[in-house]
């Protein structure tokens, strides 16, 4: 056999591979949507029931009185809609995954072909580094609308249960109309903070306008506002230069490691310092909640939606991100960014 025919032998056996992988990673995507689509339908259901179970705790006050029965606790309920949400939202992760996975496989396919041959320009990290933009900008639009669903569509969702409350009230018992206003006005106060909050979280304005270290200032105190967390912020009197994206995705890490601390570490105490030297600036977002095994988070929430994420910012600017948690042990994230990328 002739080099030239070896060479096309393994040329074939390579792409009969690729083909091959292309094959099974179809058949796991469409598993995982299949496992997708139980949950999106579990996930309804549940939320349904919530609804009705709300609608009838309502009309059973209307009918009793105003004050009359137990309060209604929704919590275990919310958890479980909750749960399933981060499970959703794991699916969603490992689909684009998948999904990156077998763009690469077509690219790497088509230069196995006769035509790719005559066409060795495909630039694979820069599909590479597109798809990754596409997921991230996927997971993002999963957590704002859970955010929404979990947030302000609730709030709201329950003050137009109130109001008709209130309606019913004014009819039978008038003089029991204030208390069941004071509670609706208390309401509608957390959904306007809640709203608020949402909307810092999604674009910090004051970021161009006052740079890091005012901008984390604020957004600190209106955590510690909303969520009654004592965080010891610790920053030092001023920062090297660094470009805008290098700000953004500092503050993002910050961001989204409060945010996994608010809604999974249990924590009592939170420490974020911020300090930089000749060589590096470092983040640091330490928490003494529950912690966890950061080997065994590759299929959770915590890896999917936020220590991923995290990695991914550090690593779009250059910078690197280290975890170091143990059960009962709590947690410490480092964001490190070479001063070298910032000058």
């Amino acid at each position: 056999m002739s080099g030239a025919e070896r060479l096309a032998e393994l040329n074939s056996d390579a792409l009969a591979i690729i083909t091959g992988s292309e094959t099974q990673i179809g058949d796991l995507e469409r598993r995982v949507e299949t496992l997708r689509a139980q949950l999106d339908t579990e996930r309804r259901r549940l939320s349904a029931a919530l609804d009705e179970l709300s609608a009838r705790f309502y009309e059973n006050a209307r009918a009793e009185g105003a004050g009359a029965g137990n309060p209604l606790n929704l919590r275990s309920f919310r958890d479980a809609e909750r749960d399933l949400g981060e499970q959703l939202m794991s699916c969603d992760g490992l689909a684009s995954k998948l999904n990156g996975l077998s763009n690469l496989l077509t690219v790497s396919r088509n230069q196995f072909t006769p035509q790719g041959e005559d066409s060795p320009t495909v630039d694979v990290w820069r599909l590479v580094e597109r798809i990754a933009m596409i997921k991230a900008q996927e997971e993002e639009r999963s957590r704002l609308a859970r955010e929404i669903h979990d947030g302000p569509a609730q709030v709201l969702a329950n003050a137009i249960l109130g109001l008709e409350l209130c309606e019913q009230i004014a009819r039978r018992s008038p003089e029991q109309l204030t208390d069941e206003l004071a509670r609706l006005k208390a309401t509608m106060r957390e959904g306007l903070l809640e709203v608020r909050r949402f909307q810092f979280d999604l674009r910090p304005s004051s970021l161009a306008d006052r740079g890091l270290l005012l901008t984390l200032q604020r957004y600190i105190n209106e955590y510690r506002t909303f969520f009654k967390l004592n965080v010891d912020l610790q920053l030092p009197d001023r920062l090297p230069t660094l470009n805008k994206d290098e700000e953004l995705q500092t503050f993002r890490i910050v961001q989204e490691g409060l945010q996994n601390i608010q809604k999974h570490a249990r924590a009592t105490v939170v420490v974020v310092r911020l300090e930089a030297n000749d060589e590096v600036l470092t983040a640091t977002i330490r928490d003494n909640g529950r912690g966890f095994v950061p080997q065994q988070t590759e299929s959770t929430l915590l890896s999917g939606a936020g220590l991923r994420g995290m990695g991914e910012r550090a690593a779009s600017v250059g910078g690197e991100l280290l975890v170091e948690s143990r059960p009962g042990g709590g947690t410490t994230i480092t964001f490190s960014l070479p001063r070298a990328v910032t000058c």
